[in-house]
């Protein structure tokens, strides 16, 4: 053992005997430290501690013990637009860093767009550890020293991992070069522990070396394995320790091969490994050498890479050797930004986020962008916009390329057209039961505020080509200026309204009205989860959603119920929602209660009641603190019948898991995310791609 490692397990046990002796040092700091939020209010209020003047936005501190509870209370609260975390911000000024050799590498790294997500990613030093199994590394070199951790040399064990070739030490540099230290190179994760593991010497070495050196890495918890070489030959020795530290989720990185063949060396030609191939640096096209083919993953660049070498010195090299460190570093980049994600994930992030290459030869998925792996951490399968608004839009942008025409029986009126749904973005009561008749029009439900309609939802009513929207609500709830502005632009408004809620939605029921509607759907009027978890499979059946009181039938919905003698009437939520008394009221020759313990439980045994139909691909997730993103997104799940999923945006609950599996065993697993990293988080939203995926 190393006299720096004693040192450290002798701090490390200094430190545990410290808080050994007071054990409520480290619980009071817990309990006195906190964390800021940002509450935007949907209104101005009152002056605050933070600002003299009234003011839409406030900051609160909230005991870190809190902060998940508190953000859940407070985005539940009308009136509250969003509530956030806070956040580091950085200066804008020159991002480069003052590495003294940068501009050597300013090519590889503009190609790659690095230089961006170091803009996103976090400041914090990268506690990774990355194994290096290769020649060794140079290890008194001025800009690796301070990131080398305890390594070994499986060529010569009685030596150190000293590096005699330089290859090591110049994959080392890519992955783990300590940056803005106004010395020398930089890597894409600006610093992480590198751990030596000796297998070659002279340029040759033996596959039992390698072995031993996966095992070495698995055995001292590294975290990701960069193999900058290989061969032709498969072994099942290979394999298998390899699928031990993947299922150890320890990423593992491998070179394509360097022979300009259709094929891939291994390890990095076996599954679950990040097999990386090379463009030449300031292009798309294949380097010359580079292996290529069905194998390969991605492609990084890999000729005039600049990195450490032997004695302190620096110099260029090229090949699949090179574009696998780069790989491996923006990997651990990404990581470091998204700790919650598994290895998994990060390569499919990689993947999926490439940029394509302009070449004949297959390269994977493309050319690494590390500044799009980055950003996909929140956006990934996520549909968002700004608002609830620019949320609906995206929704719409998503689903429907255009409108078909239709036909709705108005009134008196036969009326063909392409239509589009507009409903309160603020406020739930009428648009709850607008599901069922946006299927039966095949169209999208768009949002708008009282204050009037916006400019992004103009412009997707005219990508759209759409020349009927109905408006639900009265004038209290969507105002005549907003009907006006409609036909100013030469579309046709129509308004669906009654007195209340309650008519509004029997108004609906008889627009989609026909004989073979036999039955309905009933939720609670004063609440809006459960009529989001019913609205896809509502859509299915064509099927209205009707409003009802706990305690009292609305005398609008036992009128419609009375006339129209339903074969079967579902009520959804539990007796603290509808009351048992209200239940036992309702008219229809058949009643079934479907409903949990809350929001989240009532949804999932209305997905386990009605189930995922023979046409599903995906499933919708939202929150179920807030209905606008649920409402729009449930239009478009209908089409496909697709069902809508809700969470709470940061718990994990135990309805949400059964659902999860419910999916899985189901074989759906594609999904999308409905609404911004405000309605769920994305360490939430990556909860559920790795049970999907499992």
């Amino acid at each position: 053992m190393s006299q720096l490692k004693s040192k450290q397990i002798l701090c490390l046990f200094l430190l545990s005997l410290l808080f050994s002796l007071h054990p409520d040092v480290s619980k009071a700091e817990s309990e006195n430290s906190t964390e800021r939020l940002l509450v935007t209010y949907e209104t101005s209020k009152a002056p605050s501690r933070t600002s003299e003047q009234p003011s839409k936005v406030d900051v609160i501190d909230v005991p870190v013990t809190e902060v998940e509870e508190t953000i859940a209370h407070l985005t539940s609260k009308k009136g509250i637009k969003h509530v956030e975390k806070d956040q580091p911000v950085y200066l804008m000024g020159d991002a480069e860093p003052n590495d003294s050799l940068y501009s050597y590498q300013k090519p590889w790294i503009d190609q790659i767009n690095l230089s961006q997500s170091w803009n996103l990613a976090s400041t914090k030093k990268n506690n990774q550890t990355v194994a290096v199994i290769d020649s060794g590394i140079d290890l008194t070199h001025p800009d690796l020293l301070a990131n080398i951790v305890d390594g070994v040399n499986l060529v010569t064990p009685s030596q150190s991992a000293q590096d005699v070739d330089g290859h090591g030490t110049r994959v080392a540099g890519l992955i783990g070069a300590e940056t803005n230290n106004n010395l020398g190179v930089a890597s894409p994760s600006r610093g992480t522990s590198i751990m030596p593991i000796k297998v070659i010497e002279s340029g040759k070495g033996d596959l039992s070396n390698v072995v031993q050196g996966i095992r070495y890495a698995i055995d001292h918890d590294a975290d990701v394995i960069n193999l900058s070489l290989g061969s032709y030959n498969h072994s099942y020795a290979l394999r298998t320790v390899i699928e031990e530290a993947v299922a150890e989720n320890i990423l593992v990185v491998g070179a394509a091969g360097n022979d300009n063949e259709s094929s891939v060396v291994y390890p990095a030609a076996y599954p679950n490994v990040l097999a990386v191939a090379a463009v030449e640096t300031g292009s798309k096209e294949k380097a010359s050498f580079s292996n290529y083919g069905s194998l390969v993953d991605l492609a990084a660049p890999g000729t005039e890479i600049y990195s450490t070498s032997l004695n302190g010195t620096y110099e260029f090299d090229k090949g699949t050797s090179m574009a696998a460190p780069i790989a491996t570093s923006s990997a651990v980049l990404i990581n470091e930004s998204a700790p919650y994600l598994t290895n998994k994930q990060t390569i499919k992030l990689m993947k999926e986020t490439a940029d394509s290459v302009n070449t004949s030869y297959f390269l994977g998925s493309g050319l690494l962008n590390v500044d799009s792996a980055v950003q996909g951490v929140t956006e990934y399968n996520r549909i968002y916009g700004n608002t609830a608004i620019e949320t609906a839009v995206e929704i719409a942008k998503n689903n429907w390329d255009k409108l078909e025409e239709q036909t709705l029986n108005l009134e008196e009126d036969t009326i063909r057209g392409k239509f589009v749904i507009l409903a309160r973005s603020d406020e739930f009561p009428d648009s709850l039961a607008a599901s069922p008749l946006a299927s039966k029009l095949n169209s999208p439900i768009l949002l708008t505020k009282k204050t009037g309609i916006s400019a992004e939802v103009l412009t997707e009513l005219k990508r759209l080509e759409a020349d009927h929207v109905v408006m639900i609500g009265g004038e209290n709830a969507i105002p005549e200026k907003v009907s006006d502005k409609l036909k100013s632009t030469g579309i046709t408004p129509l308004r669906i309204a009654g007195a209340n809620r309650y008519e509004t939605a029997t108004e609906i029921a008889r627009l989609i009205d026909s004989e073979n509607v036999d039955k309905a759907f009933i939720v609670s009027g004063e609440k809006f989860p459960d009529a989001l978890s019913i609205s896809t499979f509502a859509a299915r059946f064509g099927a209205p959603v009707l409003f009802t009181k706990q305690n009292t039938l609305p005398k609008e919905t036992k009128g419609y119920l009375d006339i129209k003698v339903l074969k079967k009437a579902y009520v959804i939520g539990g007796k603290e929602v509808v009351s048992e008394d209200t239940y036992a009221s309702i008219p229809s020759n058949e009643l079934e209660r479907i409903g949990g313990e809350n929001r989240y439980d009532t949804n999932f045994k209305v997905l386990l009641r009605f189930g995922a139909s023979e046409t599903s691909e995906k499933t919708y997730f939202a929150t179920g603190l807030k209905f606008p993103d649920a409402l729009t997104g449930g239009a478009a799940a209908s089409r496909t019948g697709d069902a809508i999923v809700l969470l709470h945006p940061t718990r994990y609950t135990e309805p949400i898991e059964k659902s999860l599996l419910y999916l899985t065993n189901k074989g759906i697993s594609d999904y999308r995310i409905l609404g911004g990293p405000e309605a769920i988080s994305p360490e939430k939203a990556w909860v559920i791609d790795r049970l999907l995926d499992q």
